[in-house]
């Protein structure tokens, strides 16, 4: 089975792009190209930040931020460089340039070591503020700023919460190692905090970002690993815990929302079935019972209910069952494969890994008409993960022959790239939880 049993899934190495959307944040080693972007945007000016060339940095980020949402109009400005706040009497003059939003700041070197950012967003139709704020933080973390920069004015706008300052992890691939990193949801600072010579397969992040759940192996047996991580430094904390191992095969972690447990897949004697795991004292429950493949579970936001992947009609389709009783219904009908689905934080949808006409795609199902959609046009589609605002969902693809990760939004307006350094092999993309202020 192709989604199902990943641990026999292939991919090719990563393809090296040029790109320049980033124009100064280019050099990264993770770049992103926009592939589609449809539809009416909201007209956005960023100025370029008050401050040294570490000042032109953090605007760079922020329009970069905005514009591959999809949402936003990013509009140039050739002239007023290195402003900050805004005079009342500037309002006419912004306007009959027909701005609307537009968003200028400042950067100092404060005298404790520190750096500190300001920003102000104004609503020039309007000739208001609409919000400021400053943040003083270690010189390192210039990238962070700027996101939470770009989070405060995506919500200011829209009403949903920003994910920019969130992390993705992955799993890069070599020939004879595999190494977990974790980036930011941009794909820049990417960082490794664990390898093995063994495969690395389907991370998770815990509900809280403290913890990394993964598979590798032991004793040629598919096991399961807890990593304890900072999330917002990405680094590892403590020695990855073996949850069990249990007899058979052990796979597919997902966490419960308190982050107390974890369903896993557990395949012994030709079953392949699911069991709730306390993560205080590893007793385990049984909660899908079937001779059938029964894998990739995924919970609900209250933790009731679990979505599933199972061939128990001959080819896998997306089930879902309560965690008390054993009580599997289908959602799946349309098409002859659904497979890889994951709950969004509202429960409204599941993504999903749809396949037809010789190709895998990320779809969606939601959840009160039943109706799949498909976002994507690949061919090799796989490992959806929803981001945490449920806008945006990563999966892993590739281009030429080579492997990558892909973002396309829930709406399908925009579709982007993320691409390493040449030679990597870049797969399993698992979107992280908000940054708590």
């Amino acid at each position: 089975m192709f989604s199902i049993f990943r641990i026999a899934s292939v991919l090719a190495k990563i393809m090296c792009l040029s790109t320049a959307l980033f124009c100064g944040v280019a050099s990264s080693q993770v770049e992103v190209e926009i592939i589609a972007d449809e539809g009416s945007k909201i007209p956005i000016t960023v100025l370029p930040f008050e401050g040294d060339g570490k000042a032109r940095l953090m605007s760079e980020i922020i329009s970069a931020d905005l514009m591959k949402t999809g949402l936003f109009a990013i509009q140039d400005v050739k002239k007023d460089w290195g402003r900050n706040k805004l005079n009342e009497s500037e309002y006419s003059d912004w306007d009959s340039r027909d701005v609307q939003n537009l968003v200028v700041g400042k950067f100092i070197d404060l005298d404790d070591g520190r750096i500190q950012g300001t920003f102000w967003l104004y609503d020039i139709p309007g000739q208001a503020m609409s919000v400021g704020y400053q943040i003083k933080d270690d010189p390192t973390q210039i990238r962070r700023m700027a996101h939470h920069f770009a989070d405060l004015i995506y919500e200011k706008i829209t009403g949903d919460k920003g994910v920019f300052r969130t992390k993705i992890t992955y799993v890069v691939r070599a020939k004879d190692q595999s190494t977990l990193v974790i980036a930011d949801s941009d794909g820049h600072n990417p960082k490794e905090i664990f390898s093995t010579n063994e495969p690395i397969l389907s991370p998770r992040w815990s509900p809280d970002g403290g913890q990394i759940a993964f598979v590798s192996f032991l004793n040629r047996k598919a096991a399961v690993h807890v990593l304890p991580v900072d999330y917002d430094r990405s680094r590892v904390t403590g020695k990855p815990r073996i949850i069990g191992p249990y007899p058979g095969s052990n796979s597919a972690p997902a966490w419960s929302p308190d982050g107390k447990s974890l369903a896993i897949t557990i395949s012994k004697d030709g079953k392949s079935n699911i069991f709730i795991v306390s993560l205080e004292d590893e007793t385990k429950r049984q909660i899908t019972n079937s001779r059938s493949i029964n894998t990739e579970p995924s919970f609900s936001s209250d933790g009731k209910n679990i979505v599933f992947t199972s061939d128990r009609t001959g080819r896998p389709q997306i089930y879902q069952t309560s965690v008390r009783t054993v009580s599997e219904v289908r959602l799946t009908f349309e098409g002859r494969y659904n497979a890889s689905p994951q709950f969004s934080a509202d429960d409204a949808f599941v993504a999903l890994i749809h396949y037809d006409e010789r190709k895998f795609n990320v779809g969606t199902l939601d959840m009160k008409s039943g109706v799949v959609e498909i976002l994507t046009n690949g061919s090799l589609d796989q490992s959806p993960s929803i981001s945490p605002n449920g806008k945006v969902i990563v999966y892993a693809s590739e281009a030429n022959g080579r492997g990558i990760l892909r973002f396309v939004s829930k709406n399908g307006r925009a579709k982007l790239r993320y691409v390493g350094p040449e030679g990597d092999d870049i797969r399993e993309p698992s979107w992280g939880p908000f940054i708590k202020d």
